[in-house]
């Protein structure tokens, strides 16, 4: 599964900012006029009556130099009040100093004095939360336009400034953790994930958003190696939606890697029964995929092979597909299969040492022993092993992830073989293989088990696949 994004969707009609860390977009997005409290709030207080009107005199100046100048001397008034003249327990001076922080930019300073002010006037908790949400949803929608731009850093500034004035809904939380989990920052990640879960969980309403928190904490479990974390969530999430496929195979995933093999085998077997009751013609490849991959683990595998024949037919370029094809003719000692599947699979990923044995099994199962030291030849001059991490598939991009491993080249003689850098070329096909776009990439010389990561972007319509080849 791969994380799940999320967007505001509220309307919007005020904003603010920061004194101290001025947040300039929702100065920008102040209101013309000044408006009254809806709630019953008193000034009592010189100070905080000089105050207020300097407020009000704030929006009908045009010069901004002017208008500072009234929010601090307005500012100044409420502080000393509070401090100075004992106005601590005055609501009307924490309220109106929180407006002018959001008419300087500074929403922590609103959230601190509207906090004070809504503990002192509980009845003004819906005026005041119409502030905090409105600015909230501004920040929000600003944030997510400087995410989509790959501008993750003012993103996230914004999304934190959102967060502190507004904490009812998951949204802001939901996409500060697709930040950090989408730049590495997993732990992060998690943290933002459980706020929007346990908000979500709360209102009938958010059923989406809070699918979508759970499954992203999940993802961010497997990927610390959290698997009791990852199937307490994973579990949770389907009593939800019990027929998710993709949730149920990441549930038996974490079962195994958490040393649970007999869960795992259950879930699977539960799913190869359902499937297998199924027309696969009428799933989709991600299912097919799915139930081929669980009719393997319980060693189903003419059901595995049925299944992942149909996903190769349904997209040619499909290299999981591909692979884990060969993978079941392999257990099935389908040797002419197999080589048949394996050879297709080295048409579209040559570097792949896993590919290459393939091969080189479906030949020693046939006694091709000329074949078999030809493959074993071309194995042994690997410079390098290509293995592949991800293909993330989007209507008009793709992203390719994967690792290039160094090895220890030599010729059929056992002779270290002398290396050189080695550019790939790299065609994003569509499913008649034609090329949509092209990419190259240049693997530097590795040492043996030496690492070089590799993170190719194809733009483009109905991109299905990829193949590469040596340039």
């Amino acid at each position: 599964m791969s994380i799940r994004t999320t967007m505001l969707v509220f309307s919007a009609t005020l904003a603010a900012g920061s004194v101290a860390a001025q947040n300039l977009r929702l100065v920008a997005a102040q209101p013309a006029r000044y408006t009254p409290p809806l709630c019953p709030i008193k000034a009592v207080n010189a100070k905080v009556e000089k105050g207020i009107d300097q407020l009000r005199k704030a929006y009908d100046v045009k010069l901004p130099a002017d208008r500072a100048a009234l929010l601090s001397q307005a500012k100044t008034g409420f502080i000393d009040a509070i401090t100075k003249e004992a106005q601590g327990g005055n609501a009307a001076a924490w309220y109106y100093l929180a407006r002018v922080a959001l008419l300087q930019g500074d929403p922590a300073g609103a959230d601190s004095a509207f906090t004070k002010a809504q503990n002192l006037v509980p009845s003004c908790e819906i005026d005041i939360t119409q502030y905090r949400q409105n600015n909230w949803a501004i920040l929000g929608q600003a944030g997510i336009e400087k995410q989509r731009k790959g501008e993750t850093d003012s993103a996230l500034a914004l999304f934190r400034d959102a967060s502190l004035l507004f904490r009812g809904l998951p949204h802001v939380y939901s996409n500060m953790g697709v930040v950090f989990a989408n730049t590495g920052h997993d732990d992060s990640a998690g943290v933002y994930f459980q706020k929007a879960l346990a908000i979500a969980e709360k209102d009938t309403s958010l059923v989406e958003d809070r699918n979508a928190a759970a499954v992203n904490l999940a993802i961010i479990y497997k990927r610390q190696n959290h698997q009791r974390e990852a199937i307490a969530i994973l579990q949770r999430y389907l009593t939800w939606k019990p027929n998710d496929t993709d949730a149920r195979k990441e549930l038996a995933s974490s079962f195994r890697a958490a040393g649970m093999p007999d869960s795992a085998d259950k879930i699977e077997r539960a799913m190869v029964a359902e499937f297998s009751r199924a027309n696969l013609d009428s799933l989709d490849m991600s299912d097919l995929l799915a139930v081929g991959v669980a009719a393997f683990n319980a060693a189903k595998y003419p059901e595995a092979a049925t299944a992942f024949v149909k996903a190769v037919k349904r997209n040619p370029w499909s290299r999981d597909a591909r692979y884990n094809l060969a993978n079941t003719y392999l257990a099935q000692k389908d040797n002419e299969h197999l080589i048949e599947e394996s050879a297709k699979l080295l048409e579209v990923e040559p570097m792949n040492e896993d590919a290459l044995r393939l091969l080189a099994a479906g030949q020693r199962g046939l006694k091709q022993d000329e074949q078999v030291l030809k493959t074993a030849e071309r194995l042994v001059a690997l410079p390098f092993t290509v293995d592949v991490s991800g293909f993330q598939m989007g209507p008009t991009s793709v992203r390719f992830l994967a690792e290039a491993t160094g090895r220890s080249p030599q010729d059929p003689a056992g002779k270290p073989l002398k290396t050189v850098p080695m550019t790939l070329v790299f065609e994003f096909v569509d499913q008649t293989g034609a090329v949509v776009d092209t990419k190259e990439i240049t693997i530097p010389v590795l040492a043996k088990d030496a690492k070089h990561p590799i993170q190719i972007d194809g733009k483009g319509a109905g991109i299905a696949g990829w193949r590469y080849h040596n340039k």
